[in-house]
């Protein structure tokens, strides 16, 4: 019997570790359906907590939204955002980007940024939701994530 995969709604994912920038998986035992079939588990997402975490963790440093950040890496706004809104593609790319990121994060921030698989999910949600971006301003950023934004990415953008 073919097994199938289902949505619900109680997500769980974990963080790769080796790259330290976190790829979404999904969990290494699937739940079990009422029916005994497999099932995929996906986080519950928050894009407000996303926010949160894009400003204090650092991503703005390279990353803008809003009109808000650094311009190292692409612009997150939702509005403009030129790759597939679905978060597996969304994670295969920043895989791809990950040594220029462990890299940049170093240079900027001097260490680098560890995500949970949730707080990678609640990222991807911010990236997007345009509405919650729209409200995106400086003000949301600690103030040495806007320090390191003032004096300009450590390596300049291509």
């Amino acid at each position: 019997m073919k097994s199938h995969f289902r949505r619900q709604h109680t997500f769980s994912l974990i963080a790769l570790g080796a790259f330290g920038v976190g790829m979404l998986i999904t969990s290494a035992t699937p739940t079990q359906a009422a029916d005994d079939q497999p099932t995929l588990s996906m986080p519950k997402i928050n894009p407000e907590r996303g926010k949160m975490l894009f400003a204090e963790r650092g991503c703005v440093v390279c990353h803008s939204v809003n009109n808000v950040g650094g311009t190292s890496g692409p612009s997150l706004d939702a509005s403009n955002l030129n790759i597939p809104r679905e978060p597996f593609e969304f994670f295969a790319r920043m895989w791809r980007g990950a040594d220029a990121m462990l890299h940049l994060q170093q240079a900027d921030l001097g260490y680098q940024i560890d995500f949970s698989g949730q707080d990678i999910a609640d990222i991807f949600a911010f990236v997007q939701d345009g509405e919650v971006q729209e409200r995106f301003t400086q003000s949301d950023l600690p103030a040495h994530i806007g320090e390191i934004i003032d004096n300009g990415p450590s390596i300049p953008a291509d």
